[in-house]
């Protein structure tokens, strides 16, 4: 007699201790941004995907990172709490009250903000600060510095090193009198003018000096 092999019965593997699942979670888009960008002011009561409640005003939505953040405590703007939740963690919007008057300054328009003037801005400010840079010579003696200074007032002059550049063509070396000025034979005239306001502010500054002096004594 033939006897016919019984195929073995499935399998069905139950479920690990504490692993129960959560047919109702939600996924990230439970709860639509567009829902909760309408709701900007109103204040929420949430339930999140752990079941726990949380309050609040809702204050802001961030649709990069997908989170937003609600005032949970507090009415003055220098004076508050916040919460800072996922979206995707929110399982359900309980209800939904009318913007609190303590926070309507929350509803106020932001004005926009204009990159392309601000690192204009940025641009003319780290320019300003290059300039300012430039009129103070590193590792020199106060009276160059003052000579410097006197001289910029009149020509547009910078350093180099312990050098000071006059127009671009006059080089004023320590310690800096009318013959240690050089300029290439193209810029005899730039070199002449430069001579001529050297010894004029080099006697200002001697002059202010001596009635320093004088004044102390």
């Amino acid at each position: 007699m033939q006897v016919t092999p019984q195929r073995p019965k499935p399998m069905t593997r139950q479920p690990m201790p504490g692993s129960a699942t959560h047919p109702h979670t939600p996924t990230p888009t439970s709860v639509p941004k567009k829902q909760l960008e309408e709701l900007l002011g109103y204040t929420l009561f949430l339930k999140t995907v752990t079941n726990e409640h949380v309050e609040g005003s809702l204050y802001t939505l961030d649709r990069t990172t997908n989170y937003i953040a609600l005032i949970t405590q507090g009415s003055q703007q220098e004076n508050l709490s916040f919460r800072i939740l996922k979206i995707s963690s929110i399982k359900d919007i309980l209800n939904v009250q009318a913007p609190d008057p303590q926070h309507a300054w929350m509803s106020s328009s932001l004005r926009r903000v204009h990159l392309d003037a601000l690192q204009a801005k940025e641009a003319d400010a780290l320019k300003g600060h290059l300039q300012q840079v430039a009129k103070q010579g590193v590792g020199v003696t106060k009276e160059a510095q003052a000579i410097f200074d006197a001289l910029h007032k009149t020509l547009p002059c910078r350093w180099s090193n312990d050098t000071i550049v006059v127009l671009d063509e006059v080089l004023i070396a320590p310690p800096y009198t009318i013959d240690h000025c050089k300029a290439n034979s193209s810029s005899a005239a730039s070199l002449a003018r430069v001579k001529k306001v050297l010894e004029g502010e080099r006697r200002r500054l001697a002059h202010a000096r001596k009635e320093s002096h004088s004044s102390a004594a």
